[in-house]
Formats: structure tokens, sequence, C-alpha cells
């Protein structure tokens, strides 16, 4: 009986160590919260992290990608 307690144990501990030390394994980076802008060209929302910003007359606007930026600058001149 004792010899299946500490397998038990070993097991869970090895469980324990290959989760990060009891977390649910899952990357810190992912649990924060990230700021969500919305594309002036699409009006999709995407984290502000992966955008492509211009500022016209004080004002900022944000893109997903390059061309979504270039479109805007041709069309809203």
């Amino acid at each position: 009986m004792l010899r299946l307690f500490i397998i038990a144990l070993l097991f869970y501990l090895i469980i324990w160590l290959v989760r990060g030390y009891g977390g649910n394994g899952s990357n810190e980076e992912e649990n924060e919260t990230q700021e969500l802008v919305r594309d002036a060209q699409t009006g999709l929302y995407f984290p502000k992290s992966e955008s492509v910003s211009i500022t016209r007359e004080g004002e900022t606007f944000y893109f997903a990608s390059v061309e979504n930026r270039d479109k805007f600058l041709t069309t809203r001149r």
C-alpha cells in the first residue's frame, strides 16, 4: 500500500512540474489583456501591438496592415 501511495505521489509531482508548478500550463503573456483598436479602413478590431498607425491633424488612425493604411490615404485626401 505504501508503494502505491509513493508511486501516486511521484506521478502527481511529475505532472505538477510539467504544467509549470501548479499553473494551468498557459503563458503569462497570453493572460495579459491587450488593448484593441479599430482599423480605420475596414472597421475590424485587433491588438494595438500589431497595428500600423498614422496621425493626421492630431488624430491617430490605426490599421491592421500597410495595405489598409495605403487604401485609407488614397481615398481620404
